[in-house]
């Protein structure tokens, strides 16, 4: 009977230490995430964060789950791009619409594609608030659908999953007239060669983020491994 008993106890006690472990990796979990949203910035990151979840589980067939860029480095996308009043400038996937927002206010005509009905209607809206609704168009479609506004661009943004740009970069290579400029966030497209590799400075807990420029048809002639 001592040794029954022992047996319990000591299985009790192992118990409760897991649940006690787990307890305070949990508490840990949610002191993490109340410092990221409270301090600067963290309204953004919060944000951003909130977004990506109302993006997951949505998308369908999308070339990616929806999660925006930060907007130090949809700056410095536009930045590295060149974008100017004399561009038409295109944003595949632009999802709560600050990239296209952010190239009106440059003076280009911007475009937005997206499937998510309502990522369109919220990019609209934001777009409106903005004050550049007549700069700044959001299309609800699949971009590899609506080849006559994709040929139409100076300037192609791009922040994809590598599976999706693996999809979209030989189409761009098909459809892209010769000098347009693709810039994508994070991720390089498969078999392209960059112009150049910029590293955007986000923050301590963000790092550093690369914003991949190509230039069309340089980025792909010949063969990609030289």
């Amino acid at each position: 009977m001592t040794r029954i008993r022992a047996a319990l106890k000591g299985s009790i006690d192992r118990r409760t230490r897991i649940d006690t472990a787990f307890w305070l990796l949990g508490l840990v979990v949610v002191i993490v995430f109340l410092r990221w949203t409270v301090t600067p910035g963290g309204s953004s990151r919060l944000a951003d964060f909130l977004a990506w979840v109302q993006g997951q589980g949505a998308v369908g067939e999308n070339l990616s789950d929806y999660m925006p860029s930060r907007i130090e480095t949809a700056e410095r996308m536009l930045e590295v791009a060149g974008v100017g009043p004399d561009d038409v400038f295109l944003d595949i996937g632009s999802g709560d619409g600050r990239l296209v927002v952010l190239a009106a206010r440059a003076g280009a005509e911007a475009i937005g594609i997206d499937r998510q009905e309502l990522l369109v209607e919220r990019a609209r809206d934001n777009a409106a608030m903005a004050g550049v609704a007549d700069r700044a168009r959001f299309v609800h479609a699949d971009a590899l659908d609506v080849p006559s506004i994709v040929e139409r661009a100076d300037v192609v943004a791009v922040f994809l999953t590598i599976a999706g740009l693996s999809v979209v970069g030989p189409y761009l290579a098909e459809v892209l007239h010769p000098g347009t400029i693709v810039v994508s966030n994070t991720f390089a497209v498969p078999g392209w060669r960059p112009e150049s590799v910029t590293m955007v400075e986000v923050d301590r807990r963000w790092g550093r983020t690369p914003v991949y420029r190509y230039r069309v048809p340089e980025a792909f002639a010949g063969d990609a491994g030289d």
